[in-house]
């Protein structure tokens, strides 16, 4: 079918949350749009539930394809997108949009801007709620390198969901993700903002992040995670000197915080490393020249002053030692190790 906009979810076992997050998109005040789910080889029931929802909405299409990830079941989807369409959004399968979230980013759009930008809301598996935004601007490209560092900072540019983008953009310029399981949506997102003329940054948290119990792709070991991280920050210097940027402190910051999570997840449960094959791993990130340097004069306060000076030792045993404390952090006060890990 013809929409305006498409939304995208691409899903993997989902069976246990898919009718909300689906059922969300459905529900928006904006009528006027297509949701694309692309079912990536799931072995439990999510194409039974896709299929039972989209007999009774025509605006649902499910796609199901062999399992090969999120980025390349976000890449069909892109491949699918009707010529006539003019904005795409981007969903996960476990999450929820406000009802009103996708017209509040089409207002926007409609207004001049190539990419809106909105807040979220990440609910924890307890209950809790944390709240990401910033304040509501539109953004020139004159002014957009000003505000850039305080927006990556603000957990605002690193994930696909959260934003509307321009479907043209992304046809004329063959976007597609990059084939990692970690940070392929900032490449994607780092892509609009090197063309994007206007961007409009809403004040309201319109996505619903919904954490549950177990490890996520952002918390789970990938043995490609620290080259993706370097590419990453490359890419971003990249970024700050088309925008004439002159302060670097908040991308050192988040640089950082990238190194720590590589050295972080070396203790989860999904790392099965040996402790030689972890202190060959500590040994590459602390003697590598970008983290050396880059790893310097970060804004972020004492804890990241004191893990980026761990880092400048150059010894992995001391790293490893410190990011051992990291991660049982994490589990034993969960709370404090995400108001840590997300504060600005």
């Amino acid at each position: 079918m013809s929409a305006s906009l498409t939304l995208i979810m691409p899903a993997w076992n989902a069976e246990k949350e898919i009718e909300r997050s689906v059922r969300s998109v459905l529900a928006q005040s904006y009528r006027d749009l297509r949701l694309i789910v692309v079912n990536d080889g799931s072995s439990d029931g999510t194409e039974a539930i896709l299929e039972r929802l989209a007999a009774e909405d025509a605006r649902l299409t499910p796609m199901t394809v062999p399992n090969g990830g999120p980025a390349k079941a976000r890449n069909l989807a892109l491949d699918a997108l009707e010529a006539d369409t003019r904005y795409v959004m981007f969903i996960d399968a476990d999450d929820e949009l406000l009802p009103d979230a996708a017209q509040k980013a089409v207002d926007a759009a409609e207004r001049g801007a190539e990419l809106v930008i909105f807040g979220f809301s990440i609910i924890g598996a307890d209950g809790s709620r944390r709240d990401y935004c910033e304040r509501g601007e539109t953004l020139t490209r004159a002014a957009l390198g000003g505000a850039l560092g305080r927006l990556y900072k603000a957990n605002l540019l690193n994930q696909v969901w959260g934003k509307l983008f321009s479907a043209p953009q992304i046809r004329e310029g063959k976007l597609r993700f990059p084939d990692y399981r970690w940070g392929e949506d900032r490449f994607f997102v780092f892509d609009c903002l090197e063309r994007a003329k206007t961007v409009a940054v809403l004040p309201d948290c319109l996505y619903r992040y919904i954490m549950h119990g177990g490890e996520s792709l952002i918390s789970r070991y990938y043995d490609k995670k620290f080259a993706v991280c370097l590419e990453i920050d490359r890419r971003m210097e990249r970024l700050c000197r088309d925008l004439g940027v002159t302060d670097e402190r908040d991308f050192r910051y988040m640089f950082a915080k990238s190194v720590f999570s590589c050295l972080t997840v070396l203790y989860a449960p999904s790392c099965r490393l040996t402790e030689a094959e972890k202190q060959a791993a500590a040994a590459e990130i602390v003697a590598d020249g970008r983290v050396r340097r880059r790893c310097r004069d970060a804004s972020g306060g004492l804890p990241v002053k004191a893990l980026c000076a761990v880092l400048q030792t150059g010894k992995p045993r001391i790293a490893l030692a410190a990011f051992r404390a990291v991660a049982w952090t994490g589990k034993a006060a969960p709370r404090l190790f995400t108001s840590l890990k997300h504060r600005k």
